[in-house]
């Protein structure tokens, strides 16, 4: 009897020690597949992207307070801390007491439509940044940042898009414009700010706007084409290096770098570029009628005041006082979808990628 006592109770122990050691393995699995799924989903997100939202009257009412406490002795800063405390607890004292006081359904009701009533009557001012490079690459961020606005925003809000861009190719920044428009469909009302410059393409996507602001020296305008193009022929020739462009199509080729350049060749060019120059001049006027277009289309750039002379701009003002001013009795939220960088390796691609574009460009592939 003692030895199965024994014997029951080794049992026992050894039992106790697999069921120990099974939870912990089981624990550390279930850990394991846990984060593993968790860093799947992030590595997606980055991929991908995701979407970052400030919120702006935040920033600024930490910023007043930081200014506040600088000018305060540390008593008085103390004694400010413990006073926004005291308001605070109130506060939420306050709404603990009212919520417990609602002891009907129609009074629930009443307050319920109350508030949806006064979010409905509240204003909001979506903030979006726009740096345009030579190919307007961060349109595929732009896209992203509308559609998330449109998936909030009412016709009563507003949407303050800031503008940095000397320009590039023109269908790129077409395109850019062309997301801008979607909030004027949705019948939001846009803003553009120019604090530093919108020229060529870049004054295509602000001219879409309702309203344009810019900086007193901000740059303007440039509502005109242009190409540049070196012609190496007649080195080649000197050196008998011989150059062939075979082409299907009467006007597949004009103007090329390295092959001998004819005056049929130049013309087709200089009309293809009259082609584009025109489609941008209607582009502006159906937009912005209030300006004389022969004044304004000669491809010249203008500064802020000057600017606002000419009907290009509607006012002098920077984008920053216009959001210190919305925060006042606005919500004001400052919309951005970001992109994880990417290795070297894909940025080496990418910039000979831009690179095969200009030379296309130059070389007179334009269609």
């Amino acid at each position: 009897m003692e030895f199965l006592f024994d014997y029951l109770s080794f049992l026992l122990k050894v039992a106790t020690i697999v069921t120990a050691i099974l939870v912990v393995v089981s624990v550390t699995i279930a850990a394991s597949v846990a984060k593993g799924a968790a860093n799947f989903r992030k590595h997606q997100r980055d991929t991908f992207g995701h979407l970052e939202v400030r919120h702006l009257n935040e920033f600024y009412d930490h910023v007043r307070t930081a200014m506040e406490q600088a000018a305060m002795s540390p008593e008085e800063a103390k004694k400010a801390e413990k006073s926004k405390k005291r308001k605070k607890d109130s506060k939420t004292k306050e709404t603990d007491s009212k919520k417990q006081s609602e002891d009907s359904d129609s009074g629930k009701q009443e307050e319920e439509e109350t508030e949806t009533e006064t979010e409905s009557d509240k204003h909001t001012l979506f903030v979006i940044n726009f740096e345009g490079d030579i190919d307007a690459s961060r349109t595929s961020n732009l896209r992203h940042e509308i559609s998330a606005v449109l998936t909030r925003a009412s016709e009563k809000d507003e949407v303050l898009v800031k503008v940095e861009s000397s320009g590039g190719f023109v269908h790129s920044y077409g395109y850019a414009a062309s997301q801008l428009l979607r909030l004027k469909k949705a019948g939001l009302h846009l803003t553009v700010a120019v604090d530093k410059v919108a020229a060529s393409g870049g004054y295509m996507v602000a001219v879409v706007a309702d309203k344009i602001m810019a900086s007193p020296f901000a740059v303007v305008g440039s509502i005109g084409v242009a190409a540049e193009l070196p012609n190496v022929n007649r080195l080649l020739k000197k050196h008998d290096v011989d150059y062939e462009v075979i082409t299907a199509g009467e006007h597949k080729r004009t103007l090329s770098m390295f092959g001998e350049n004819t005056d049929e060749a130049r013309a087709k060019f200089i009309e293809e570029m009259e082609d584009v120059h025109g489609l941008f001049k209607e582009f502006v006027v159906e937009h912005r009628q209030q300006v004389d277009l022969d004044v304004v289309s000669t491809g010249e750039s203008w500064y802020g005041e000057r600017a606002l002379k000419i009907n290009l701009v509607d006012e002098l003002q920077t984008s920053d006082e216009f959001i210190m001013s919305a925060v006042k009795d606005s919500e004001v939220y400052e919309v951005s979808w970001v992109i994880p960088r990417k290795p070297l390796s894909e940025v080496l691609t990418g910039a000979a990628e831009v690179v095969a574009k200009m030379w296309n460009r130059f070389s007179g592939r334009v269609k």
